[in-house]
Formats: C-alpha cells, sequence, structure tokens
C-alpha cells in the first residue's frame, strides 16, 4: 500500500506547471505516433525534427522521468532535434496522453522502451536507423536497462540521474527502517513485469560494446549518485562505459548551475505556501507559477550536453554531423 500511493497511480497534467510544446520553438515540426504494450495498451508520443533533418540516418529516443510526461522534457527535446537529429519521444503508461488507470510499477518504463522500440524496428520508415537512447531518472532506469533486452542498431545510450535496478532505488529511498517493504515491492513488480523488474545495469554494462554515458549530480536528493553512477563506478571497468559527475545540480545535472537555483527558489516558495494552505484553489496555484521564467528554469547546460553529444557522435564514426 505504500509503495502503490507513493509511485503507482496515474500521473497528467494538472495546468499548474507550464511546460512547452513543440509550438513554442520557431521551424519544430511533430508528427504523432502511437504503438501498443503487450498488454495491449496504447502509448502516444511524437516524431520531432527540425526540417530538413540533417542525420537522417539516426533517430534519439528520449525516455521521460515519473511524475510527468515526455513533454517535460521539451528543453533537452527541442536541443537535440536543433543539433540535426530526429527525436522520438513518448508518454509512458498511465502518464498524460498514453492510456493506462496507472504506470503499473517502476519496471513499466523498461516495459514502454521495449515496445518503443519494437514499433521503431516494424517501422518501414524508422527501420534500420542508428539509434540512440537517452533517459532521466525513471527514463533512465529504462534506458540503462534497455541493452538486457534489445541491442539491435542502437550505438549510444545516455543515463542522466538514473537508478540500476529497482532494489537499489529501493534501499537508498526506503532506508533502513522500511527495507522490510522492498521484498513485498520485488514481488508486487514481478507480478506485473516478470521480465523486467529484477533487471539491472550491471548485467548489460559490464561487457557491452555500446557506448554509455552516466550523468549524474553528487547531490542528488531522488536518485542518490549511489544507486546509478557510483553503483556501476564501484563495480564495472569497462572503457565503453563512461561517467560525468558534476556537483550542486541536484536531479537536474544537464540543467545550468542557474536553472537548478532558480527551479529550487520557485519550487521551495510553492511547496511552503502549499504546505502553509495559502493557496485556496488550483487557480490560485496556477496564478503563482504563471509568472514565473520558465525558460530560464530549464536552461541547459551546454558544457554537459557536448559530453552527451560528443559521447553520440563517436559512437556513429563517420555519421555527418549537423
Amino acid at each position: 500500500m505504500i509503495y502503490r500511493k507513493s509511485f503507482v497511480r496515474r500521473y497528467d497534467d494538472d495546468g499548474i506547471i507550464h511546460y512547452f510544446s513543440y509550438r513554442d520553438f520557431e521551424g519544430l515540426q511533430a508528427r504523432p505516433v502511437s504503438f501498443r504494450t503487450p498488454q495491449d495498451t496504447v502509448l502516444r508520443g511524437y516524431l520531432y525534427s527540425y526540417e530538413p533533418v540533417a542525420k537522417p540516418e539516426q533517430l534519439v529516443v528520449v525516455c521521460h522521468g515519473m511524475g510527468g510526461g515526455h513533454r517535460s522534457y521539451m528543453r533537452e527535446i527541442e536541443l537535440i532535434c536543433r543539433q540535426g537529429y530526429q527525436v522520438l519521444s513518448y508518454d509512458v503508461t498511465g502518464c498524460w496522453e498514453s492510456e493506462g488507470k496507472d504506470i503499473r510499477g517502476l519496471s513499466e518504463s523498461i516495459n514502454a522502451l521495449v515496445s518503443c522500440l519494437d514499433f521503431v524496428y516494424a517501422s518501414a520508415e524508422l527501420c534500420g536507423r542508428k539509434l540512440h537512447i537517452i533517459g532521466h531518472s525513471w527514463g533512465g532506469f529504462a534506458a540503462g536497462n534497455i541493452l538486457n533486452f534489445r541491442q539491435q542498431n542502437i550505438c549510444s545510450v545516455t543515463v542522466i540521474s538514473g537508478f540500476a535496478s529497482i532494489i537499489q532505488f529501493s534501499e537508498a529511498g526506503f532506508g533502513s527502517p522500511m527495507k522490510k517493504i522492498i521484498k513485498p515491492v520485488l514481488r508486487y513488480e514481478r507480478s506485473i513485469n516478470p521480465r523486467y523488474a529484477d533487471a539491472c545495469w550491471l548485467d548489460c554494462m559490464k561487457d557491452t560494446s555500446v557506448r554509455v554515458l552516466l550523468v549524474h549530480s553528487n547531490d542528488d536528493k531522488v536518485a542518490d549518485i549511489s544507486t546509478g553512477l557510483g553503483y556501476v563506478r564501484a563495480n564495472i571497468d569497462n572503457p565503453n562505459v563512461g561517467c560525468l559527475e558534476v556537483s550542486g545540480k541536484f536531479h537536474n545535472p544537464n540543467y545550468t548551475t542557474d536553472a537548478v537555483t532558480y527551479m529550487q527558489q520557485v519550487f521551495g516558495t510553492y511547496e511552503a505556501m502549499v504546505r502553509d494552505k495559502k493557496f485556496k484553489s488550483e487557480e490560485e496555484k496556477k496564478a503563482f507559477m504563471d509568472d514565473k521564467d520558465f525558460m530560464r528554469m530549464t536552461e541547459q547546460d551546454p558544457e554537459v550536453w557536448k559530453a552527451i553529444f560528443d559521447s553520440m557522435e563517436a559512437s556513429c564514426p563517420g555519421a555527418e554531423k549537423a
């Protein structure tokens, strides 16, 4: 009950926080796509690009984190498109435009990504493309594990603030007093996604020839670095797996320091006002957010993205650069 109440519910855009769309970026194109999971749930997303696409032989798949949908990552998606790539991003089961009464569990992010890649492999337009997988947080858990289940055409994997396994995340997140619920959590996850519940990055990263880059801030309070980058670094010695550790970025290491600081200020004030019952309605919450600068709050760090793009480009030698 604690686990389901904390994680397993439906996530929709409540209109309080401003999320960008392709319309906020002049010239950015978006084409809807949809595919089904093995449970016959329809997942919806979009193919994004600036036309003409400079790197038509490649495709970037972006996997979103928990609590939002893929449009929570429009600044990242737009930046990748500006680099010359086409991007496919989608809403996981139980999120935003996709079907599902809830997200089913943490392992569902892998189920959704595998379903997305199977859609790509079967698509006359997309099959044969060189693939780059990028995921943040919950999406990073899926991205880091995808090589355990699908490898065809994958050239690079980038994991931002991800956790290696459900048990690693649970042990760090629940802490010693609640470790007794970890086994029931794993039993629940195995009941919904038996193929993916026990997935761990170490199993595929220890000897992979695919280029992998792990990006994490050492003060992350959501997915502690010890559950992701630190866990891999302590257990794997593979030259194809790179690590980029930053400081002061909390759960958003790809943001600028100013963006993270501003976001902490805005949401710190907002959460204090919610706690003190300062808002009398949802409209007042929305009004509080309406005058906030979400472009500033989501500004991307060019140095971090240079490392990501360098990793992607090194994985496809000879590919045309934008």
